[in-house]
């Protein structure tokens, strides 16, 4: 009786997707902040660098809006390199994740697995990177693009909309994931 309790837990854990990495030199309230200013003077450019086109540009674009809360944002494809503040959206990984803001070309084929990349770019500068790992089923990688756009873009209301107690930040709220 005692190993299904036991056995529940540890299929729990293994269930629990990996974490996103954000590249530690990101600003992600920057790009929250900058993403609100492009927003406001209308669609925000995003380049979608997939070999196969798949997911295609605009499945892209609609999956990054999706990921971002608390601000309606609509994205619409440009071809790459794009210039400009824009959203970089790599779903099966560039071989240098630097090169992201720097107008990379379409990877060739690729054979292995590798993380989704997602970047904030104003010109050649990368203001926040993050990478999502490997997902192999076309509805992980969808889920992916979400992920790391609100990784990306984090909704600011607890900082916003909280208050002060006693030199502490106190926020209520609630948030479900899947």
């Amino acid at each position: 009786m005692t190993r299904a309790p036991l056995a529940l837990l540890v299929l729990a854990a293994c269930a629990v997707e990996p974490a996103p990495r954000l590249d530690p030199a990101s600003d992600p309230a920057l790009a929250r902040r900058e993403l609100l200013a492009a927003a406001a003077s209308g669609p925000v450019p995003i380049v979608v660098v997939a070999p196969d086109g798949r997911p295609t540009a605009s499945e892209a674009a609609a999956l990054a809006a999706r990921g971002i809360t608390g601000l309606s944002v609509r994205f619409v494809p440009v071809s790459p390199p794009g210039e400009g503040r824009r959203l970089v959206l790599a779903p099966w990984g560039l071989r240098d994740p630097a090169t992201a803001c720097t107008g990379a070309s379409r990877p060739a084929p690729i054979e292995e697995a590798r993380p989704l990349l997602a970047a904030w770019c104003d010109g050649e500068r990368v203001i926040a990177r993050i990478e999502v790992p490997a997902a192999a089923e076309r509805v992980e990688r969808e889920r992916a693009i979400w992920r790391a756009t609100a990784r990306l873009f984090p909704d600011p209301y607890a900082e916003t909309y909280g208050f002060e107690l006693f030199g502490l930040r106190i926020a209520f709220g609630a948030r479900i994931g899947f």
